[in-house]
């Protein structure tokens, strides 16, 4: 489909509304969507989405009872006189842009008084049988903050337009537009967590680890392949949480060491033992996929849920500063120097543990860490990817 995003600005300015287009534009163009925004200002800010610039959808001349007429414009008129005379022009502007789009998803444009002439413009195209979405995030018509006159031109934000197709991004709005209105909203769909954007992500951590992030808690190795690093305790655990019911996988960086010949051997011997433990899926071995640089590293710190450090020597050991940096909880044996350095929160273990035990002293730990639960329930719970596969995609196919 050819879809086009509108509202007065985008990104990268900074607001709600501007998160969320810009969400819409990477999810739509990720999906195979031909994607375009129209703003009044904004510039390009993802790969393979254009950006047109069009003044005519600026708000820069604020909302029209409060401002002067704008040059060229009689002497006298009022406020409504002047929205309507701009209207036609604005039209055509905009039906120039949209002449080839399958649907045309406005945020706010038509609930919001900050360019009244591009209302009435896009309204006029939904009648002439453009697919109309009203993207509801806010309604100023009933927000005592905004007094919205009562007259023709404002009353088009307090009216239901039957052409267009109104979507909220909460219950509130929904209940708000039915009160207003008496028609309820086509759909809800609240806005979402983009993980990658919000944190920054590589693509390559995105598109490795994104699809496992939803349930099971991602535990981060960040070591080369060396035997010291004792990578096979952490791939025992990882079964343990697995036979404890509590689902996990384990992330090795897996450098490779620049100092000396790898050790594929050990590296064979590991994948095996996965494989013996039934757990070959559950480990990734993010070397194998990309050269991991410190924006990798940095990335995939940031994916984590907390980092497992069961190496048996160490000379210093700064891994578990770097997770402290980035919040995260640390499992780490009770091995010198770690000892002496690590955060007071870190979980250790002794090497001769059992790995169910130190599986068990790790679930505990992340079930009784408020931060780790309500991470993880945002992202099952509020994930912009689910929202627009589950809710926006079926909308979009169903009007055009």
């Amino acid at each position: 489909m050819n879809i086009a995003l509108l509202h007065y600005t985008c990104p990268p300015v900074i607001g709600g509304v501007e998160t969320v287009l810009g969400q819409q534009a990477r999810l739509l163009a990720a999906n195979g969507h031909r994607v375009v925004v129209l703003c009044g200002k904004g510039r390009a800010f993802t790969d393979g989405v254009p950006v047109k610039v069009i003044p005519e959808l600026s708000s820069d001349d604020g909302w029209l009872p409060a401002v002067a007429p704008s040059p060229g414009t009689a002497a006298g008129q009022t406020a409504e006189e002047i929205i309507r005379g701009r209207v036609p022009a604005v039209e055509v502007v905009l039906c120039k842009h949209l002449r080839r789009v399958s649907v045309a998803i406005a945020h706010n444009l038509l609930t919001m008084p900050f360019n009244l002439a591009a209302t009435h413009a896009l309204i006029r195209l939904a009648a002439s049988g453009l697919p109309m979405v009203a993207w509801t995030h806010d309604l100023a018509a009933v927000n005592p903050d905004y007094q919205v006159p009562r007259s023709p031109a404002f009353d088009v934000l307090r009216r239901f337009q039957a052409p267009v197709h109104y979507v909220a991004v909460s219950e509130t709005r929904a209940r708000e537009f039915l009160a207003m209105t008496g028609v309820p909203v086509e759909a809800v769909i609240p806005n979402g967590l983009d993980l990658a954007s919000t944190l920054g992500l590589t693509n390559e951590v995105h598109a490795l680890l994104g699809p496992l992030k939803t349930e099971a808690a991602l535990l981060f190795y960040p070591t080369r392949i060396l035997r010291r690093k004792n990578i096979e305790l952490a791939i025992d655990v990882l079964a343990a949480c697995r036979d404890l019911g509590f689902p996990a996988r384990l992330i090795v960086s897996g450098a490779a060491n620049p100092h000396g010949p790898g050790d594929r051997a050990y590296l064979n011997d590991l994948k095996r033992r996965a494989n013996d433990l039934g757990v070959t899926t559950d480990v990734v071995w993010v070397n194998e996929h990309f050269f991991v640089d410190t924006n990798q590293l940095k990335s995939l710190y940031l994916i984590a849920d907390g980092i497992i450090y069961p190496s048996r020597q160490e000379g210093f050991g700064l891994p578990p500063l770097e997770a402290a940096a980035f919040r995260l909880p640390i499992f780490c044996s009770a091995i010198e120097p770690l000892r002496t350095h690590l955060p007071f929160n870190s979980v250790t273990f002794d090497l001769h543990d059992s790995p169910r035990k130190i599986a068990e002293r790790i679930i505990h730990a992340l079930e009784n860490d408020p931060t780790y639960q309500s991470r993880k329930r945002l992202i099952r719970g509020h994930s912009a990817q689910r929202f627009y596969l589950e809710q926006m995609e079926p909308l979009l196919r169903r009007l055009a």
